[in-house]
């Protein structure tokens, strides 16, 4: 028997879905922990699903109830959908077949749709987690080239120094990321930087001027860098937006969600997303041989002023917790990483190329 892996929807299930193995033969299909109960072919009606129908759905009633199984994997799915192909047709007769096949049809685009809008409408929110996980990378640079595209013409951006040392030190920080990053710096006195999907990263001017050397910088980029990393723009934007959004995640609906950057760029995260993209910054900080003190000094600094800096604080919530759990982190590194070189960039000379207005 072949061995497959894939996801459980229905009772008995998590409300999410369950990864589950399982294996499959001539006979049907068995559920690992199933008891050894196969389930046959002919009971099961089979159906392609996912932006590019890479991904095969399987549905089947037991006892009254309606299950489903999306396996997500392209090659399982395709090498799975050739096995229950071959079995229908040796089963049946060709004018059943193609009723068989006619009927998956149906299924996938009617059936699969509103089996997935009512799990969405019951559990959206731990179920917009899983859908983005689905989200290749490629797909999320899409998305995010898409609302980056729309949130551009608002940005007055700036070129020299400015933009020179961010792209330089982002690319020191993003060295290997699956993601295609880019960096840009935008004329605004109001001290905020933010990520987009895909690897996006905007820095205020106000904020390079509020910084007092560029590795101070390179701690607010290591975090932005890290909120991308770790997907809380995507998902936040998921979850935030609701079961529209989710849906059409989970479709490649993409053209749809164009118009939810300015939603987008007034996300706050949770306290724990925060957490996540201090520690993975960190983490970030290091593997580049930079400094990781200046990251916490400079966030205490921004919360210190946080009646002249609103913007970044509104959608990156402080706390002194967080903090402590900040500086102790960075005591906790080993001693050669606190010890770190700073950066060798004249930051007198990127404050005096900021505009002056």
């Amino acid at each position: 028997m072949a061995r497959f892996n894939g996801v459980v929807f229905g009772p008995g299930f998590r409300d999410g879905g369950t990864p589950l193995g399982f294996a499959a033969d001539a006979e049907g299909i068995i559920l690992d922990g199933g008891n050894d109960s196969v389930l046959a072919w002919s009971h099961l009606t089979i159906g392609k699903a996912g932006w590019d129908g890479a991904r095969l759905n399987l549905e089947w009633q037991r006892d009254g109830a309606h299950y489903a199984l999306i396996v997500a994997d392209a090659a399982m799915a395709q090498a799975l959908g050739a096995l229950a192909g071959r079995q229908a047709t040796r089963a049946v007769g060709p004018g059943a077949a193609t009723r068989a096949w006619s009927w998956g049809l149906i299924s996938m685009t009617v059936g699969l749709p509103l089996l997935l809008l009512a799990l969405l409408l019951a559990t959206h929110e731990r179920i917009a987690g899983w859908v983005v996980d689905l989200v290749s990378v490629e797909q999320e640079h899409s998305l995010g080239a898409q609302l980056f595209a729309q949130h551009k013409a608002s940005l007055n951006l700036l070129q020299g120094p400015p933009q020179q040392m961010v792209v330089e030190i982002g690319k020191r920080l993003t060295q290997g990321s699956a993601y295609p990053y880019e960096f840009y710096v935008t004329e605004d006195k109001s001290v905020n930087a933010y990520a987009m999907p895909g690897g996006f990263i905007v820095v205020h001017s106000g904020l390079l001027a509020l910084a007092g050397s560029a590795d101070e910088v390179a701690g607010v980029l290591a975090h932005e860098v890290a909120h991308i990393e770790r997907r809380h723009s995507l998902r936040g934007m998921a979850k935030s937006a609701g079961l529209y959004a989710v849906v059409a995640l989970f479709f490649g609906d993409f053209g749809r969600l164009s118009g939810a950057a300015a939603d987008l760029l007034n996300l706050k995260f949770s306290r724990d997303n925060e957490r996540d993209a201090d520690s993975t910054g960190l983490t970030l900080l290091v593997k580049a041989g930079l400094e990781p003190a200046p990251m916490a000094a400079f966030f205490r600094k921004m919360a210190a002023e946080s009646v002249a800096v609103p913007a970044f604080l509104s959608t990156h919530p402080a706390s002194e917790e967080r903090f402590v759990d900040l500086d102790r982190a960075v005591k906790a590194l080993p001693e050669a990483a606190r010890a770190a070189a700073p950066l060798a960039i004249d930051y007198p000379a990127v404050k005096a190329a900021l505009p002056k207005k």
